[in-house]
């Protein structure tokens, strides 16, 4: 019996390998010996399928977790003299200290043309607490202004991220920009760096 089994899955890795030679157009599963699900792949490569699935959750296991940023809202945008000053709020959703975080806020006119980008620091920020801090952009009047962008602020200081974390947009990900009433306030999708 256990040699009609090796037989079997013999015979089954045997006609995947075939198929893949033949140049066979679809992709083929089999199972190896420990019982894992192989995919392989018309273009030559292969991958465990269980490997990238999500495990079905069992019957009495806790929901999965929602994923916590720390929110980021505008409050405010007050005509100041010579320019335009914007109101933030951080509020620390995560269940570890904000030591500091420093996004890029750039303002933008109705055309999407980029008038000015300026640093803004967070911290420290216990679980549950606030912070506000307020930005002025010189030069350009609030009626002027038709988008408010966040962006960058990698180099931050919060659970297992520190300045010297490689992984672009790591520290921007744990930030949900809150929509506002006041004007479009938004993360800035960033592109890629050219090599």
């Amino acid at each position: 019996m256990i040699e009609t089994v090796k037989s079997l899955r013999a015979a089954l890795v045997a006609a995947g390998l075939a198929a893949l030679a033949a140049g066979a157009l679809a992709d083929f599963e089999l199972k190896d010996e420990q019982g894992r699900r192989i995919l392989l792949k018309d273009d030559g490569s292969w991958r465990y399928v269980d490997a990238t699935a999500p495990a079905a959750p069992a019957a009495s296991a806790a929901p999965a977790k929602p994923l916590l940023q720390a929110e980021l809202r505008l409050e405010r945008r007050v005509e100041a003299p010579g320019g335009c000053r914007f109101e933030l709020a951080l509020s620390n959703k995560l269940d570890y200290e904000i030591r500091s975080v420093v996004p890029d806020f750039t303002v933008l006119r109705a055309n999407d043309v980029a008038y000015m980008t300026q640093l803004t620091g967070f911290g420290p920020v216990r679980p549950g607490d606030q912070h506000r801090r307020a930005l002025q952009f010189a030069g350009i009047g609030c009626g002027e202004i038709a988008k408010l962008q966040v962006h960058g602020g990698d180099r931050c200081e919060m659970g297992e991220l520190n300045k010297f974390t490689e992984s672009k947009g790591a520290c921007l990900a744990l930030l949900k920009v809150l929509p506002s009433d006041l004007l479009p306030f938004e993360k800035k999708a960033e592109t890629p760096a050219k090599k």
